[in-house]
């Protein structure tokens, strides 16, 4: 019995492939993983539009010198033919507040200042308006990421799903088997107490029991491993034994497809490249857009403290940058971009031509498929017939040990190889609806 581990208490269910699939979109690493670039995505989008406004700056400084910035020693200034007279008079004024002024003045000990400013860009060679245009692209080029890790991931759940479920299939027809060969041994058990027949018709069918068992121990450890990675794509917690819904019996004949052309233009990987191509243009601009002029204006104020006085200020302004030396740089730059622009269109052309063989494959294995289950199922009915046929004349004495042993065989194998037809029917169905939507 499958267990889904809920986060609060854990409840069992059975597994269809519609939970499998829902579970997979809500908890897949991959998918998520996807979801989260999508995020990423707009957060840049989101860094690249605040380029738009303006830029607005706060700074503020202020110091304490453990000896003045300024000394001036009053000696040498007493020397001087100017000024001697003024001096006196200043330092006869300070020396009634500091004795030891006679010796040096000592000044800015301490300041502080700060300041505001806010740059509006009037036209940084088109960057702003073009990185904005290329950080829509990133959004929609992770949108279009999600689609193709989700179909893909969606792709591989239902190809575990319908393995689990074959594997189920192949379960029960070893049960059956077991009671084929029980029922085989009974009768040889029978025929051998009459003396119709040796001890060797015995032994053969336990040696075929055994290995049936074989057989069944290795089917087993392929369930476990199937089962556990089925829980893994889905998310969930695996505790043992899934439940599945039964395996359908559907018409192969009604996933037979006709089709005149196959479209490629509306995958997302197609919608990819021409993003990446129109991304490498809008680069190959921002690169121009580095070596034209740049305008722009602005406003700053500020507040200072120097010698103890209180100053405020402020100014307008513009400015101009023009590159002049950059041009060379730049040229060479672009020659890459047309380069890489080249690169791009040259893979497309190829990638698209890649998926349109890759549609037709997909078209040719889904009606494979199909021609496959049928002839399988034909192949089922003959052999059941065949074995049915070969009991009765081993009852009858008409055939050997040998011989109905080696029809169950091919019971077995047109029993298994009926059911792999299904399993690959179902994901090459798949498949082809993901790539021809």
């Amino acid at each position: 019995m499958f267990v889904f581990a809920w986060a609060i208490a854990a409840q069992s269910e059975v597994l269809t492939l519609d939970s499998c699939l829902s579970y997979a979109r809500q908890r897949n690493c991959t998918i998520q993983s996807a979801l989260l670039d999508v995020q990423i995505a707009q957060q840049v989008k989101k860094q690249v539009f605040t380029k738009y406004f303006p830029q607005v700056n706060l700074s503020a400084f202020g110091f304490y010198a453990l000896d003045p910035l300024i000394k001036v020693y009053i000696p040498n200034l007493m020397q001087t033919e100017y000024g001697r007279e003024a001096l006196e008079e200043i330092l006869d004024a300070l020396k009634e507040e500091n004795p030891d002024i006679s010796k040096d003045i000592e000044m800015l000990r301490w300041g502080v200042t700060a300041s505001a400013s806010v740059v509006q860009p009037v036209f940084m060679g088109g960057r702003i308006v073009v990185g904005n245009k290329l950080a829509q692209i990133g959004v929609e080029a992770s949108q279009k990421k999600v689609e193709v890790s989700e179909r893909d991931v969606l792709q591989e759940v239902e190809d575990t799903y319908w393995l689990v479920a074959g594997l189920y299939e192949k379960r029960a027809t070893i049960q059956a088997v077991r009671a084929l060969l029980d029922t085989i041994n009974e009768v040889a058990e029978l025929a051998y107490n009459n003396g119709l027949v040796t001890g060797n018709d015995i032994l053969k069918v336990q040696l075929k029991k055994n290995e049936i068992e074989t057989n069944a121990a290795r089917l087993e450890d392929g369930i476990v491993l199937a089962s556990k990675f089925l829980c893994h794509l889905t998310g969930v917690e695996y505790t043992g034994e899934l439940e599945l819904e039964p395996f359908p019996e559907d018409n192969a004949v009604d996933a037979l497809v006709l089709v005149d052309n196959i479209r490629v233009s509306g995958r997302p990987e197609a919608e990819l490249l021409q993003m990446n191509i129109k991304a490498e243009q809008l680069r190959k601009k921002l690169t121009i857009g580095e070596a034209l002029p740049q305008i722009g204006i602005g406003v700053q104020g500020g507040y200072s403290n120097f010698f103890e006085r209180h100053r405020w200020n402020g100014m307008a302004f513009a400015f101009v940058r023009i590159p002049l030396t950059q041009w060379w740089e730049t040229g060479h730059k672009i020659k890459e971009h047309n380069l890489r622009i080249e690169k791009a269109q040259m893979m497309q052309a190829d990638l698209m031509g890649k998926m349109a063989l890759q549609n037709e494959q997909v078209y040719n294995q889904l009606n494979e498929a199909v021609r496959l289950v049928m002839q399988h199922e034909s192949g089922l009915k003959m052999a059941e017939d065949n074995y049915r046929i070969s009991m009765m004349n081993y009852e009858a004495g008409l055939t050997t040990m040998s011989e109905l042993l080696e029809s169950q065989a091919l019971l077995l194998q047109a029993e298994n190889a009926y059911t792999d037809a299904r399993i690959s029917l179902k994901g090459a169905q798949r498949k082809f609806n993901n790539l021809n939507k």
